[in-house]
């Protein structure tokens, strides 16, 4: 695979993230916040990301890079520092929890998705963070993720409601070995 690489988010990124969260694409799967928010503004985008940049969140925000060039975004946090969602997927607090989105068209369809995921699991997960369980939960419609993340080691768990999200969610596991 070519050379993938992830970089933190920062402030200067934040208009790139906004375009890739009004992608039809992405939006169809992906929202902004807890709540999900599709199409969101800037300032609701700008609102979002900028104190977990500022390192006020205890979300870590990286752009997913292929030979130099982005093409999406991944994300991290300890399910403990979100003990009501944790709790409503039924998540242990130790385990660490992933978002992973393709923000441009081009780049889909590659085999990309499952490369990133597992790099970054391996060198920021469960490397850097030192987890010893990930978890997603992507929309259960969503086949592509779902395929996606089965080759890059998850199982499924279980399929809950998440009510802030009003939507259900398939969680998906996958320990350290």
């Amino acid at each position: 695979m070519n050379n993938i690489t992830f970089r933190p988010l920062i402030a200067d990124d934040i208009p790139q993230l906004h375009a890739w969260l009004n992608n039809p694409r992405v939006a169809e799967w992906y929202g902004l916040g807890l709540e999900n928010i599709s199409f969101p503004k800037l300032e609701q985008v700008e609102a979002n990301y900028l104190p977990r940049v500022r390192g006020e969140k205890p979300t870590f925000c990286y752009i997913m890079l292929l030979d130099g060039h982005a093409f999406g975004y991944v994300q991290t946090y300890r399910m403990g520092s979100y003990p009501d969602y944790a709790d409503v997927i039924s998540a242990g607090h130790d385990a660490w929890g992933i978002d992973i989105f393709i923000g441009e068209d081009e780049y889909r369809d590659r085999g990309l998705g499952t490369a990133a995921l597992r790099l970054f699991l391996e060198r920021e997960v469960f490397g850097h963070r030192g987890a010893r369980t990930a978890i997603i939960a992507p929309n259960p419609k969503n086949a592509r993720a779902v395929r996606s993340y089965e080759k890059a080691g998850f199982t499924h768990l279980r399929t809950v409601w998440v009510p802030v999200e009003n939507e259900y969610e398939y969680v998906m596991s996958l320990a350290k070995d």
